[in-house]
């Protein structure tokens, strides 16, 4: 063998490639202070900006270019409409579509770039905003903003349910208050190289509208039990201290949405944890059906992610997975933040309780 030629056993490997530093390191997520325990919020009057909409969203349909609905069900995507240069009257009608349609996708936006103080300005329109107790915010800001962050140093949604066949986590955020999260902002400041990453989303408004009559009937007069102790919280704070910080809150399992009118299937596996007046084993069986009853392709649609999409959805009538198929160690860098609206109502009059019951 020439003395110049080198055998695949000798040679030296090849440097492991430096990952390239994140486009946003302002908005990376930051925790000085600590977890905290979540915020115990009392029940407030909240506005509802949709009810204040003109039906026919004239600044809206002014402004798109293009409006296509992603599926019969759910979903709206928009092109030309310029969130951040909406008028209060324009947000209202974003408000509005949103509560109708479940989720919309605005394209070639320039939110990501405008700053937190405009950002949270802009969000607080729809109502006061949601202090996360253990998410990261970007320096210098709060826990108002809701930092989502993988790399190759932090884990994604595989690493916090473990090992496992599939993976998704569908919820609703932060329904453990009497006040519930209404009109939410999410955006993207770096996506996957390699794609994937997308976020998913349910119809809650269609998959009660297609249970039989006789099963909507049965699911009308009850409540569930909600809880801050999620799989996300218990995950980062361990299960003793979820429990013994968990801040609790009952709403009906069918609700009325406060500005479509229309009822909706308020379940949400990750912090809805028990049918009120149920045995735990008949509460667990129900609970098993409408979880997998919200994931049926029927009243779903799939959100694929890009530079400058910015995602506006109506937490009472759209429930929400992240989809973590992308490759290990890829950057997916996203920002949410989350205002509430009204207490959930009860979408049909209560039966009175028989004595006993």
């Amino acid at each position: 063998m020439p003395e110049n030629t080198i055998t695949a056993t000798e040679a030296s490997p090849a440097e492991k490639p430096q990952p390239t530093p994140p486009k946003y390191p302002d908005y990376l997520p930051t925790r000085p202070d600590g977890y905290a325990p979540a915020i115990n919020l009392p029940l407030f009057e909240a506005d509802e900006p949709g009810l204040r909409a003109d039906p026919s969203k004239p600044d809206i349909t002014k402004a798109a270019t293009s409006i296509v609905n992603i599926t019969p069900r759910i979903g709206t995507e928009l092109h030309g409409v310029q969130l951040s240069q909406l008028s209060p009257a324009g947000l209202d009608e974003v408000a509005l579509l949103a509560a109708e349609r479940g989720v919309l996708v605005f394209r070639d936006q320039d939110f990501a770039d405008i700053g937190p103080d405009r950002q949270l300005e802009l969000v607080r329109h729809y109502g006061p905003l949601h202090k996360h107790p253990t998410m990261g915010y970007p320096k210098g800001t709060g826990p108002e903003f809701h930092v989502v962050y993988a790399d190759e140093t932090v884990g994604t949604l595989r690493d916090l349910l473990g090992p496992r066949a599939s993976y998704d986590l569908w919820h609703v955020d932060q329904t453990f208050t009497p006040n519930v999260p209404s009109t939410t902002v999410f955006w993207v400041l770096e996506g996957p190289t390699n794609g994937g990453g997308d976020t998913a989303f349910s119809s809650l408004q269609h998959a009660y509208e297609a249970l039989s009559p006789a099963f909507r009937d049965t699911l009308k007069n009850l409540d569930i039990f909600h809880t801050s102790a999620s799989v996300g919280e218990i995950a980062r704070v361990g299960q003793e201290r979820a429990l013994k910080e968990a801040v609790n809150a009952v709403h009906p399992l069918v609700i009325e949405h406060p500005v479509t009118k229309k009822p909706v299937l308020f379940v949400n596996p990750t912090i809805g944890r028990n049918i009120e007046g149920f045995h735990s084993t008949e509460s667990a069986h129900l609970l098993s059906f409408l979880h997998d009853h919200i994931r049926s392709l029927d009243f779903t649609c799939r959100v694929r992610w890009a530079p400058g999409t910015v995602v506006v959805w109506d937490q009472r009538t759209a429930a929400h997975s992240a989809v973590p198929d992308f490759a290990q160690g890829d950057r997916r860098h996203m920002v949410r933040i989350i205002p509430y609206g009204s207490e959930p109502k009860a979408a049909f009059p209560r039966r009175a309780r028989e004595e006993g019951d």
